[in-house]
This record gives structure tokens, C-alpha cells and sequence, in this order.
């Protein structure tokens, strides 16, 4: 096989798809949480439905690749991912969520992972932390808070998966 056709890691296959959801919650909450008029948590929700999907193909492949570490977190995330478009989101079901990821933050510490996986982990749980708060106050900070957990977790899921699906950035 040529370097050129080579399978795409299934990690950075998921990683892009999570980049994917957290893009558009970050803006929804820069934007929600400065008062500017937009529109786009009216559509997001087809977005983490559709990304839920990719994500737990993503999960699906970690499994056939041998990596339990993927296949659990990626699993997890998906049902995150998923459920939150699907109904919005809830303060203690966020909540729930966002250990269930710092209790994989643990683990990936524990199973020497790659620290940008780490750091990915801890913005899932804020991701979900925040959206929790959104969903239960709906103010200007948890917005904010939303923005800035989303927009984190977009660029780090975003550095990963480029680092390992073309394999020249380094991975930390």
C-alpha cells in the first residue's frame, strides 16, 4: 500500500468530527454570550444528531483496530454528542456526562496517552459542564463559558487529528 492510500487512523476520523460539533457551539456561545443576534443553536441540534452518528463510527473503527482506550471514549462521547442534540441537554445528565470524561481524563493519564488527548478529555467535560449551565441559567457567562470550552476543544481535537492523520506535526 502507498504511503498516500493508507487507512486514516479511526482516532483522528473521530477527532475531526468532534472539531465538527464544538465549532459551532463555541460561535453559538461567543456570539449567545455578547448579546449578538444568531441562529444557530436552531440548527446545531441536526449537527450533533448527524455528528453523534460519525462519532460513533469512529468508535466502531477503534474497536475493529484493536484500541479500547478509542472504542470506550469515543462510544461515550458519541452518546454525549448524540443526546445533546437530540434533546438539548440538561443540567445533571451534563453534568453526569462531564465526569464520565474527567473519569476518562484518569484513565488516559493512567494509560500514558498522548497529553493533547488529555487536555481533550478535560475540554469534553467542560464542554458538557457548560452546556449544563446553559441549559439550567441561560446567562450571559455560561454562554461565554460554553464558547470558550467548545472553542478549546475544537482546536485541540482539531491539532490531534491533523497530527495523526498526516502524521509530520507532532503529537504531544
Amino acid at each position: 500500500m502507498t504511503e498516500e492510500c493508507k487507512p486514516l487512523d479511526p482516532t483522528a476520523f473521530g477527532l475531526f468530527f468532534v472539531a465538527l460539533v464544538s465549532l459551532p457551539l463555541a460561535l453559538a456561545g461567543f456570539m449567545n454570550g455578547m448579546g449578538i443576534e444568531n441562529e444557530i443553536m436552531a440548527h446545531v441540534g441536526k449537527l450533533l444528531l448527524l455528528g453523534g452518528f460519525f462519532i460513533f463510527l469512529a468508535s466502531y473503527f477503534a474497536y475493529k483496530a484493536g484500541s479500547n482506550f478509542g472504542f470506550i471514549v469515543f462510544g461515550l462521547v458519541a452518546l454525549g454528542v448524540f443526546y445533546a442534540g437530540y434533546d438539548g441537554g440538561d443540567l445533571y445528565i451534563s453534568l453526569t456526562l462531564g465526569i464520565i470524561y474527567l473519569i476518562c481524563l484518569i484513565w488516559s493519564v493512567r494509560a500514558h496517552t498522548l497529553k493533547t488527548l488529555t487536555i481533550i478529555l478535560l475540554t469534553t467535560a467542560l464542554v458538557f459542564f457548560a452546556n449544563g449551565c446553559v441549559v439550567e441559567y441561560g446567562a450571559d457567562w455560561s454562554w461565554l463559558f460554553l464558547g470558550l470550552a467548545a472553542i478549546l476543544n475544537f482546536a485541540f481535537n482539531l491539532y490531534l487529528a491533523f497530527a495523526l492523520a498526516d502524521e509530520k506535526l507532532p503529537c504531544f
